[in-house]
C-alpha cells in the first residue's frame, strides 16, 4: 500500500505565518512546501500535488487567494485537493456573510486570522482524513 500523502502547501505572503506553521506541521509528521503568492502557489500545487493547501486571501492583491482557488478548481489534477482558506479580512464583514460553497467560494474551510498553530493542525488533519490525536489520559489522584 503506498504511503499516505502528507504534504501540506502553505500559500501566504506572511513569512512568520508560514514558518511558525511549518514547524508545527513538520513536528507532527507532515512535509511542508511554501509559496508566497497565489501564482507561486499554483505552480507548486501543479508540481507537487499536495494533500491539502492552506491559502491566504490577501497577498499581492486583495483577492489573490480567490483567484488561485478558482484556478485550482478548474484544473482536473488539482480540483479535489482540499483547500483551507485563511484570511485577516474582518470576520463580521466577510466570514459571517460568506461561507464555503461549490460556486462562489469552493473551499473546504474558511478561517479567520489569527489562527493558532494547533487549530491549523487540527484543520489539516481533518482535511486529509486523519484522526485527531487522542487526549492523554488524566492521572487519578491517590487517596
Amino acid at each position: 500500500m503506498p504511503a499516505k500523502n502528507k504534504l501540506v502547501l502553505l500559500v501566504d505572503d506572511d513569512v512568520d505565518f508560514v514558518e511558525m506553521n511549518r514547524a508545527v506541521l513538520e513536528a507532527h509528521g507532515y512535509k511542508v512546501a511554501a509559496a508566497f503568492s497565489g501564482h507561486e502557489g499554483l505552480q507548486k500545487a501543479r508540481e507537487l500535488k499536495p494533500a491539502v493547501i492552506v491559502l491566504d486571501v490577501m497577498m499581492d492583491y486583495k483577492t489573490e487567494g480567490f483567484h488561485a482557488t478558482y484556478e485550482l478548481r478548474q484544473d482536473p489534477e488539482l480540483q479535489k485537493i482540499p483547500i483551507i482558506m485563511v484570511t485577516a479580512i474582518n470576520k463580521q464583514d466577510f466570514i459571517g456573510r460568506f461561507q464555503p460553497d461549490t460556486d462562489w467560494l469552493p473551499v473546504e474551510k474558511l478561517i479567520d486570522k489569527p489562527i493558532t498553530p494547533q487549530r491549523l493542525l487540527d484543520e489539516v488533519q481533518k482535511a486529509v482524513g486523519e484522526p485527531a490525536p487522542k487526549p492523554k489520559p488524566k492521572r487519578s489522584k491517590k487517596k
